[in-house]
């Protein structure tokens, strides 16, 4: 062995201790973007059929890569005051797996079946329903003829995806340059505004806010720091939540493509 292989060997292994000893006693999360599968408000979303054979072989591949982070604590996107009745679903449904919960239907395939699997005790919502007048935004872009081939493709991007296979749609998801993308969207939209208005900034706040409510939701969950989170959000929320959790120092992010090795 070289001298200089022997010098990357080092450091390398080095740099792992590090790393290791720097994320010591903090909680791990895996913020983890979900397609909406059913029942959703989103202007551009996903329908699959969950009944589908090809589609339930493609969700049990995203649940065998969840069941390795062996999560003990999951959060989807419902409002916490409907906990009770949530996990009243979720303990039916871990004797019987027809029992569902009315909401999207992520949260009963994906949520449910992976912390039947590997023994989770309870589901938490942590949504926060504050509005967002996003077709005012939308109405607006298309009025501005700087904005209008943006828009196109912006729009054409999410339809394109939607339009792919779920595990396709599901690894773009959690990809950096998603995320990049819908903040860059979203950025985009907070700048549209009529003279001596500042409308754009103003709706988008109200998006910024409840993504913060989100995370404050997430923060009043007790946990220790032996839990391992599951984060389970639509593509945005996960994007906004990755920015929150790697500033905390209580939490180690882990990486969310680590979960998509289709």
């Amino acid at each position: 062995m070289t001298k200089s292989k022997r010098l990357f060997l080092l450091l390398f292994f080095l740099g792992s201790f590090i790393a290791a000893a720097q994320n010591e006693g903090k909680i791990k999360v895996l913020n983890y973007a979900t397609s909406h599968l059913t029942n959703t408000s989103d202007a551009y979303s996903s329908y699959v059929d969950v009944n589908n054979p090809e589609v339930q072989k493609d969700i049990s591949r995203i649940v065998d890569q969840l069941v390795e982070f062996k999560p003990t604590i999951i959060c989807v996107e419902i409002v916490p005051g409907e906990d009770e009745a949530t996990n009243r679903t979720y303990q039916a449904y871990i004797k019987d797996q027809s029992n569902r919960v009315n909401y999207s239907e992520e949260i009963n395939v994906i949520a449910f079946e992976v912390g039947r699997q590997v023994g989770v005790e309870k589901v938490y919502g942590i949504d926060a329903h504050i509005g967002f007048n996003y077709p005012k935004l939308m109405e607006m872009a298309k009025k501005q003829d700087a904005s209008s081939a943006f828009l196109e493709e912006s729009i054409k991007s999410v339809e394109w995806i939607n339009d792919q296979p779920l595990l396709k749609q599901f690894a773009f998801y959690n990809s950096d340059e998603f995320k990049s993308e819908t903040f860059n969207f979203y950025n985009f939209l907070a700048t549209m505004q009529t003279p001596g208005n500042n409308e754009g900034a103003e709706i988008i706040s109200d998006f910024y806010e409840r993504n913060l409510s989100m995370y404050a939701n997430l923060s009043a969950i007790p946990l220790e720091k032996e839990d391992r989170v599951l984060i389970l959000l639509g593509g945005t929320h996960t994007a906004y939540f990755d920015i929150f959790l790697k500033h905390n120092p209580k939490y180690e992010l882990i990486d969310a493509t680590e979960y998509t090795d289709f």
